[in-house]
């Protein structure tokens, strides 16, 4: 079996080493002869990188590389002059992003022997790209990946960011007027910055981010992923005891349903090389990259529930710094995904999938509960075997540590939104161990959790009664559709003290 390229992004190491790639060329064929200038979001860990080195390597002329894929014989191979961009290897930490360019740009003049005639980046730029032109006589390809990192990397420092939006704009305003001297342009980053921003001086560039025609160029596809790790997935299947079906139906529902067209679906390339390289079901994209800056983003919103989020296009742009839309940040960092097209150009999207979505509710709810996110699974299991030994007082104990933890000041001045907020997302998380169903909206939350041969039905109230919950839970019939099927069936009613920050002794009742 071929290694494993987890972690390289040169595309020339993964063929000289003989590691697996999963053939993209006949896409990028298609980029490539159709059109010239493209932009494409997606978001981090997704191949990016590899694909800007994939387009580099083609454009440098080099085919040996591509031996045995699909593109090897289809073009005419030439060399062309490159400028690409990497702002992974920009620094600007330490000094400011324009020192950061400056010093990069000065790098690119000296590898190709070119006198520079001014300190001005834009100037510089435009030289190259000239210079480089009359020196092979060739259009110049333009390369930049992960452009947006000098913004996004200062989402909690607006000032910053701004700042860095405006010099990475005045960058890249060349493009427009040297359309002459360029063959191919292709810039690649997470989100998309627009309107009275980078985008306003680009407006001739394609954005492929949701064009279904380049739906799969990155991530895998299910033919891809049978295809290309058949030989590995014959041996997992005897690894795990299960067979195949069983075991492509676990790793569909943890690494599986990226889309960018509600069509096309996807797997997350990280999580699938990292698995079978490990052999082991984890959560390995989102270990890469906690979402600090999100879930305090959210927090301070009191968003938390996002299933079922209804969207369209213009949402998945930002534009404002100052005030960032949440929806359009989770769907370009890859937490939302669309999972359907519901017509006058509306989707609703959801998590991709189950990797995604505990570990996102797991974090958030740390952030709610202030605490740790490594305390959550355990605490949220904890739960879960109080349910099933029916140790009501151990669950009241369990929910009202949560609650204990956050501040008085920040849980009074919101209660119901924070009392709302930890239940629900605890309820959640306990669905990772067993089948829930919660409904929540208009101030009013119940849940029904399946345990083996348990029902709970569950009714939750803010500073009214435990009696008033089972009440409720009676009035409305909950238990109607789980009678006769020889389960024990438990009403629950919880209410919580506001002032007292905890919940009260649960009304409970067994049919």
């Amino acid at each position: 079996m071929q290694n494993l390229p987890i972690g390289i992004q040169e595309f020339s190491e993964i063929r000289n080493t003989n590691r697996l790639y999963i053939d993209k060329t006949a896409i990028i064929y298609e980029l490539i002869t159709s059109g010239k200038y493209y932009f494409l979001s997606r978001p981090r860990r997704f191949g990016k990188s590899l694909l800007v080195n994939t387009l580099k390597e083609i454009f440098l002329g080099n085919q040996h590389y591509f031996k045995g894929l699909w593109i090897a014989d289809k073009i005419e191979w030439e060399a062309y002059p490159i400028i690409k961009f990497d702002f992974t290897k920009i620094s600007y930490r330490h000094q400011s992003l324009n020192e950061g360019i400056n010093k990069y740009l000065k790098e690119v003049a000296e590898s190709q022997e070119i006198q520079l005639q001014t300190e001005d980046n834009k100037e510089i730029f435009i030289q190259l790209i000239q210079d480089l032109f009359k020196k092979h006589q060739k259009q110049v390809v333009i390369l930049i990946d992960e452009y947006d990192k000098p913004i996004i990397d200062y989402l909690e420092n607006p000032e910053q960011a701004e700042e860095n939006r405006d010099e990475l704009k005045n960058l890249y305003s060349v493009i427009k007027g040297s359309d002459a001297y360029i063959k191919f342009f292709f810039m690649t980053g997470v989100s998309k910055f627009s309107k009275v921003g980078i985008f306003s001086d680009l407006n001739n560039i394609s954005d492929i981010t949701t064009t279904p025609a380049y739906a799969t160029l990155l991530g895998y596809t299910q033919e891809e992923l049978e295809f290309y790790f058949a030989e590995r997935l014959t041996t997992l299947t005897d690894y795990f005891k299960k067979d195949k079906d069983t075991l492509l139906a676990e790793i569909r529902y943890r690494y599986n349903g990226y889309s960018w067209d509600a069509k096309n679906f996807v797997y997350n390339p990280f999580s699938v090389l990292s698995f079978f390289q490990h052999k082991k079901f984890d959560n390995y994209w989102f270990a890469t990259g906690t979402p600090t800056f999100l879930t305090k983003l959210l927090k301070k919103g009191f968003h938390y529930e996002f299933k079922n989020v209804n969207a369209g296009f213009n949402s998945f742009d930002t534009s404002n710094l100052a005030k960032l839309d949440y929806v359009a940040l989770l769907f370009q960092t890859g937490y939302l995904t669309l999972k359907e097209d519901i017509g006058y150009e509306m989707f609703r999207l959801d998590f991709p999938n189950s990797e995604v979505r505990d570990a996102f509710n797991q974090f958030l709810l740390a952030e709610y509960a202030f605490q740790t996110a490594n305390q959550m699974q355990p605490l949220v299991f904890n739960l879960f075997q109080a349910l099933k030994t029916t140790n009501f007082e151990e669950v009241k104990l369990i929910f009202n540590s949560l609650f204990a933890s956050i501040p008085n000041d920040y849980f009074l001045e919101n209660r119901e939104k924070y009392y709302h907020a930890i239940v629900f997302l605890t309820l959640r998380l306990l669905g990772y161990f067993t089948q829930i169903e919660i409904n929540s909206g208009r101030g009013r939350l119940d849940c029904v959790v399946l345990i083996d041969d348990k029902v709970f039905l569950f009714e939750f109230k803010l500073d009214k009664s435990p009696q008033e919950a089972l009440a409720q839970i009676k009035q409305k019939n909950y238990a109607a559709q789980y009678q006769g099927q020889h389960k024990e069936i438990y009403l629950i009613g919880v209410n919580m003290v506001s002032e007292q920050k905890e919940m009260e002794d649960f009304g409970v009742e067994q049919l």
